[in-house]
């Protein structure tokens, strides 16, 4: 084997088959084909041990059993091949390798080395945690605490039968057959003690001694997870929320530190005072606060984003904004965070045409779509920090002036007001002088109805529905 890896390793390092060949083993078609493999291979190592050794069949379960060996055996090189870190590698294989070592020609006459295959079952854990996301409405909270409960069970039963098959079948007369070493497992298992009879070789004995201390572990991991649901249970009991009673509220899609930083900077301008913002956002337990006290403006919605269900529940009908932030959880790629931003922001235009979405994105590439959306407007994160970063080097301390204008912590800020009849058909600069005047505001841009922006306009003249940006140290009114 060792020099089959070695002649194969030199073969991919000099045609470069590694990434193929990682990609192929990534695939979920290979990876669920493994998967039923490991366990027809548990099933006919149980029928193997529990046959007579002179049984006509014996010779078929001992060449099946080989092939599905040499499949591990060709599956664990691949994986040894393409792993950057070997000690990594055994680390996460290790029961995989005892497996397969009675394939060896120096373990086949020993026949309670068979039971090492058993061990491929802790396999099945690792492909249910990544392919369970496949089966939302299944794996639901709790329930595969209670699987794995359930998985030590019938491993323990599976183990306990067969190994005492083959320790006391051939001197013990009351253990001759599955059926009398299914019902000891079981009646160990749940007992405590070895029933109907106990074993006489130190194999059998040794097995006995497992069974009863399953017992003991397995059902302190029932009673742990069922008070651990009910406690949860409780308390979530007092979070029931009404999601109808919501209105002109802001939806955040996707939780990160950003935002955090968005529902301070909505409680230091005071919008949505008295109105929860809602966060649609997939997570098992609720993220801690830099500052506890934001907590209790937040309403959480366990949920994926993208769907028009979880849209709906949070209630984007009747919502006024929407903010959609970069989702990288669970690896996603950047694009796949981008495409996700996008189907969110415009389902949210779709079932509200009137809410105000605001999307985060990675890739300015992808801002048409959102701009063929009609989404209200978009940011493209890392550029921004880009033209920040290069301002600051540019004109130095000029990251101060930003800091102050872009959050309604301290100082000064930008607001938005809406010009009043007896300003339309003057200057930008008669109001410029006006504002600075009576309100030590400064105006700096015009938006108009059609979204248009004038900033710093050399002579502008006011018309009906405009907008001004202004710095001030608060809110103003004309």
């Amino acid at each position: 084997m060792t020099n089959s890896n070695s002649s194969l390793l030199s073969l991919l390092k000099k045609h470069n088959y590694q990434p193929y060949l990682q990609r192929f083993l990534q695939l979920p078609i290979v990876n669920i084909t493994i998967g039923i493999i490991i366990i027809l291979s548990v099933i006919l190592t149980i029928v193997e041990l529990s046959i007579p050794e002179k049984s006509p069949y014996l010779l078929i379960c001992n060449i099946l059993s080989q092939i599905f060996t040499i499949l591990f055996v060709i599956e664990l090189s691949f994986r040894f091949l393409v792993a950057p870190n070997k000690k990594a590698y055994f680390q996460e294989y290790w029961l995989d390798i005892l497996a397969i070592l009675p394939l060896l020609r120096v373990f086949r006459t020993i026949r309670a080395l068979r039971l090492l295959r058993l061990l491929r079952i802790f396999r099945l854990p690792v492909f249910f945690n990544r392919y369970g996301s496949t089966f939302p409405y299944i794996l639901q909270r709790g329930i595969k605490e209670y699987l794995i409960v359930i998985g030590l069970l019938l491993l323990t039963i599976m183990f306990g039968t067969v190994a005492i098959l083959v320790f006391e079948s051939s001197n013990n007369p009351n253990f001759t057959s599955l059926e009398e070493g299914f019902w000891f497992s079981v009646y160990s298992l749940f007992a405590g003690e070895p029933i109907p009879a106990q074993p006489s070789s130190l194999g059998g004995k040794i097995v006995g001694v497992f069974v009863i201390f399953m017992n003991v572990t397995i059902f302190a991991m029932f009673t742990g997870t069922v008070s651990a649901f009910m406690v949860d249970k409780i308390r979530r009991e007092d979070d029931i929320v009404d999601w109808e009673s919501f209105s002109n509220h802001t939806i955040i899609c996707g939780w990160n530190r950003k935002a955090e930083i968005i529902v301070r900077e909505f409680k230091a301008a005071g919008k949505s005072e008295g109105i929860p913002i809602i966060v649609i956002a997939e997570f098992d337990d609720e993220p801690n606060f830099m500052a506890p006290d934001l907590k209790s403006r937040i309403q959480f919605l366990k949920d994926d984003f993208t769907k028009v269900t979880a849209l709906e529940k949070a209630g984007i009908r009747r919502a006024e904004t929407c903010i959609i932030l970069c989702d990288k959880t669970h690896g996603r790629s950047d694009q796949d965070a981008d495409a996700r931003t996008i189907l969110a922001a415009l389902t949210a235009e779709k079932l509200n045409p009137n809410v105000y979405t605001c999307a985060e994105l990675l890739n300015r590439e992808y801002g048409s779509h959102l701009d063929m959306g009609h989404v209200n407007d978009y940011i493209v994160s890392q550029e921004q920090s880009g033209f920040l970063l290069a301002q600051a080097a540019l004109n130095k301390g000029l990251m101060g002036v930003f800091s102050e204008l872009l959050t309604y912590e301290r100082g000064n800020q930008f607001y938005r007001i809406t010009i009043t009849a007896e300003w339309v058909g003057k200057t930008f600069l008669d109001l410029f002088i006006y504002i600075k005047q009576n309100h030590n505001a400064i105006l700096i841009a015009v938006s108009q109805p059609q979204g248009k922006f004038e900033i710093n306009p050399q002579r502008y003249i006011f018309q009906d529905k405009d907008n001004l940006i202004v710095i001030a140290a608060k809110e103003i009114k004309l």
